[in-house]
């Protein structure tokens, strides 16, 4: 075996590391035997998988064989230490006949070993310096804070060195946090509605929803972190208000903010930076200044350009000077100590008091501190050459940093030539006016300086002409990766966002050209998309198409646009009349324009909204004419999502063979990168959806077992994912098959309930209200009554608000049919009347519901004749459908109501051939009922309520 030292497997708010045989619950360590954790980690290291108990008696205890009761007690052992750190929560499901699998998703990860680099490939945090000097108490004081608080933010004015202290205590503490701290930049976000985004983004959380907060309060749940925000000042209410729920909401969640401003929410404890330290005027030697931290900076910045350099004696009065001057601002005296290198000590200190003195008048009213790091951004500025100045002030319209291309590409023109831009760009780094942005080849802009040079340049004539220029280098760039993979189009192009805001901002404005804009937001949208930032993608996708013009009308880039917006929607309002309305507009784009994948995507989502409604005729319509196209593409994966289509359509219009078959193509001739691809742009899957139903379908054709062994496959693949939606349709559909085989198996409601929690915790309402219909069915089993009809209604509500029709008819059905047998007939019919079911439909359930009306009418005392037709009905419908399943129960009710000799064995003898079909799954609750039903005479009231 390989060396497996530094493994960590993670699931729900575990951690297990496998070489220490440890087991950890945030800081917390899970007390385990030594058998219960060799059975946690031969479980978890397959999980999703069954393992057999002769495996695990093997594993565990390979010297001498055990009795497979020691192998319960330690699983149970096992399962009790899992539940008392996270109560509710089902992580090891007993496989009847089989063994046992661990059920929770897992996740690998190596912790690095003595001497391994840091193996993420895209780090959290950025780089610190090297040598941060006079931050040593401040650094302290911080940590000791965060670690007892939980929420500090660090409060100073700009230049002041928040955001490198900040990145320092997190560096720091990195070790205390198991390296789950994750810094997010807010300096180049355009709107208060972004702050939540952004930190979604920063967690890699992939969100398909307006409402943001939950999601990262369900991520952040169980595992200690420290999030750093940073730059709040201009999006404070925003910022302040997110900061505050999630750390209210998560318990094991640090925060650590910079801003020039407190947040004034509750748990906030307030730190003040202040500024460096620096020698009084009674200070004369070199020793005595070098013990101050604001010299210490000076010096060790002007040997970063002079390494030669040493102060003495002489020169100690005037550095402390100019530190004092300064007041300790580590900004402004990075920026003096580029000076030094060309003027030399005496000389900086002397520009740099005149220039103070003058900048001073007639600007008393601003605070003390920022009327000094203007001044000295002012005397920095006016001491660069004239095309420095320029280049500097140009620089400016980029936000969120900058490629060296990226710059040359933006700056140059015919008045400055890119050798010249080039020069100036590696003169203006040396001078710490550009900084780079940690440890790749980005450069930046300090805030300060990025504002200060962005007055410079709105003063000149050159504003609208360099923003001009910048938003077409981005248009140009984010067309290019289109052609790209999407992690690489990700990677790649998720760090411009801040300059793609910066460009569509400009080019929407009264200022800017909607041309270019339109051609930026579809360029930009498929990196919106993968980012999860679908909030913000709405609205640029929004102001792009009240800014087409008739040449642009019909065109590709119109389509692109239409389809984003038409997604986005969908994510966060739900499939709408709007959103649909905008498919539908993408859809006719894309025929016209020939772009097959564009049809696919719209026929797929135009097709998901009719059947949902459901409007099965026109989903045919819509799944066809996704066949047609398909087939003329030749692509494998198109033609397997024709057929998935087909599959579902045909099922629940009562085509049950048909369905059979598409699905079987489907699932066997699917394209993989095709598959995932789905995935990524919608976060649906066919496949698990495809399986699901499948199940059902095989259910229904008379093989419980084969729909078992589909059900579990359903969920596992849904698990591996670790998508949301693709786990709620696996989970939907796996309660309801799993309530039609054997209602009064614990997996059947357990099954719900973690469908109601999920689905809930990720706000998919249609799901979530589902299983609340199916929590109401085994609530009305229980005798609960009025909290059980309080309940399916409320997900009924929830269901109807998300234009979800498919179960409703039949979740209001089998609900009053349990109400019925458990003694409220009357009740029952009344559920069932209030439910407007039309029987004349033929849907994959109709004749479920046919022979449901006739139980009710036995219960009801309608009368032998009225049951008998309804019965007689469902036995035909379910006949032709070949939807065995339904044949048998409608035979097995049939056979329990007739009275008459002649009738009874008539009933009997239907029966009796439509039992003799099944070929397995004899122990299921609809087969036995038969057989006993085909064994011996019942009495109507005693056979009736065996029904379920």
């Amino acid at each position: 075996m390989s060396d497996q030292r530094g493994k960590v497997l993670s699931f729900g708010p575990f951690e297990l590391s496998i070489g220490g045989r440890i087991l950890t619950n945030g800081a917390e360590t899970v007390s385990l035997g030594a058998r219960a954790m060799d059975l946690l980690i031969v479980l978890v290291e397959q999980a999703n998988k069954v393992v057999g108990r002769r495996t695990l008696i093997e594993r565990v205890w390979p010297e001498s064989g055990v009795e497979q009761v020691s192998l319960r007690v330690h699983i149970s052992a096992l399962r009790k230490a899992l539940n008392r750190s996270d109560p509710g929560r089902r992580y090891i499901a007993n496989v009847p006949g089989r063994g046992y699998s661990f059920v929770v998703p897992v996740t690998s990860a190596s912790l690095p070993m003595s001497g391994d680099l840091n193996p993420s490939s895209r780090p959290r945090l950025p780089a610190r310096l090297v040598r941060m000097l006079g931050r040593r108490e401040a650094l302290a004081t911080i940590q000791m804070k965060l670690a007892e608080q939980k929420f500090v933010t660090i409060v100073g004015p700009g230049g002041i060195g928040k955001t490198t202290v900040a990145v320092a205590v997190a560096h720091e503490m990195s070790a205390t946090f198991n390296g789950q701290i994750y810094f997010v930049d807010l300096s180049a976000l355009g709107g208060a509605s972004r702050v939540a985004p952004a930190i979604a983004a920063a967690l890699g959380v992939s969100v398909q929803t307006s409402n943001v907060v939950p999601a990262l309060i369900d991520r952040l749940q169980g595992r200690s972190t420290l999030i750093i925000l940073d730059c709040c000042e201009h999006l404070i209410d925003e910022a302040s208000a997110v900061a505050e729920e999630l750390i209210c909401r998560v318990p094991t969640l640090h925060l650590l903010a910079t801003s020039r401003e407190a947040m004034r929410v509750e748990g906030e404890q307030i730190y003040e930076l202040c500024a460096l330290e620096c020698p009084g005027e009674d200070n004369k030697s070199a020793h005595d200044v070098l013990q101050y931290p604001a010299v210490q900076l000076l010096v060790d910045r002007v040997r970063a350009v002079r390494g030669d350099f040493e102060l003495t004696d002489a020169d100690a009065p005037i550095a402390a000077r100019i530190c004092r001057r300064l007041d300790g601002i580590p900004l402004a005296i990075e920026l003096a100590a580029g000076r030094v290198d060309i003027f030399g000590l005496s000389k900086a200190a002397s520009l740099l008091d005149d220039r103070l003195n003058l900048s001073w008048v007639g600007r008393r009213t601003a605070l003390p501190k920022h009327q000094t790091l203007n001044a000295a951004l002012e005397w920095s500025y006016d001491l660069l050459g004239v095309t420095e100045k320029r280049v500097l002030s140009r620089l400016s319209v980029f936000a969120g940093g900058f490629t060296f291309e990226a710059a040359v590409a933006v700056v140059a023109d015919e008045t400055i030539d890119e050798a010249n831009v080039s020069d100036c760009i590696w003169e203006l780094r040396s001078k710490s006016m550009i900084a780079a942005q940690g440890q790749s080849a980005r450069l930046r802009l300090l805030d300060t300086t990025h504002a200060f040079a962005s007055q410079r340049l709105a003063e000149s004539a050159e504003e609208v002409g360099l923003r001009r220029r910048h938003a077409l280098y981005f248009g140009d760039l984010f067309k290019q990766g289109a052609s790209m993979d999407i992690p690489e189009r990700i990677q790649a192009l998720g760090v411009e966002v801040g300059n793609v805001r910066a460009a569509l901002n400009w080019a929407f404005s009264v200022e800017g050209d909607a041309k270019i804009g339109v051609e930026l937001a579809a360029a930009s949208a498929s990196t919106w998309m993968a980012m999860a930032l679908l909030t913000e993608c709405r609205d640029w996708m929004t102001k792009a198409i009240g800014r087409l013009d008739n040449a642009s009308a019909g065109s590709r880039q119109e389509m692109i646009v239409q389809s984003a917006l038409a997604s986005c929607m969908m994510f966060t309002d739900g499939m709408t009349e709007e959103s649909y309305a905008s498919w539908e507009k993408a859809r006719l784009l894309a025929e016209c324009l020939d772009d097959t994948e564009c049809q696919l995507d719209s026929l797929l989502v135009l097709w998901a909204h009719q059947i949902r409604l459901p409007n099965y005729a026109e989903a045919t319509e819509l799944a066809d004419r996704c066949g047609d196209v398909a087939a003329l593409s030749g692509n494998r994966g198109a033609i397997a999502m024709a057929n998935y289509m087909r599959g579902v359509t045909y099922h629940h219009s009562g085509r049950i063979s048909q369905a059979e078959a598409c699905f079987e193509l489907s699932l066997h001739r699917d394209d993989e990168a095709s598959r995932r691809s789905l995935i990524t742009r919608f976060g649906y899957d066919r496949k698990v959806d495809a399986l699901a139903v499948l199940a059902n379908v095989t259910w229904l054709r008379g093989c419980p077992d084969q729909a078992r062994r589909l059900k579990l496959t359903s969920i596992a693949e849904a698990r591996q994912l670790d998508h949301a939606v693709p786990l709620c349709v696996a989970l939907a559909w796996a309660s309801f098959n799993t309530y039609l085989a054997s209602p009064d198996d614990p997996e059947t409601e357990s099954l719900a309930n973690e469908l109601v929690d999920h689905a809930g915790k990720y706000n998919v309402e249609s799901y979530q209200g589902f299983g609340l219909g199916m929590q109401a069915l085994y609530g009305v089993r229980r005798g609960e009554g009025d909290a059980a009809t309080a309940t399916l209604y409320r997900g009924l509500e929830k269901l109807s608000a998300a234009r979800y029709g498919v179960f409703n008819w039949f979740l209001q059905a089998e609900f009053a049919r349990c109400t019925a047998v458990a003694g409220h007939p009357q009740l029952g019919l009344a559920v069932f009347e209030r439910a407007k079911i039309n029987l004349d439909e033929t849907h994959w359930y109709a004749a479920e519901l046919r022979r449901i009306r006739g139980e009710l009418a036995v219960y009801n005392d309608e009368g032998l004749e009225v049951a008998r037709q309804y019965f007689l009905s469902a036995l035909g419908l379910a006949a032709s459908q070949a939807s065995l399943s339904w044949e048998l129960r409608a035979a097995t009710s049939l056979a329990i109501a007739e009275e008459s000799a002649e009738l009874k064995e008539r009933a009997w003898q239907t029966l009796q051939s439509t039992h003799a079909k099944f070929r397995e799954g004899h122990e299921t609750v609809d087969l036995r009922l038969a057989k006993q039903v085909l064994a011996v005479s019942h009495l109507h009231d005693g056979a009736a309520n065996s029904m379920h």
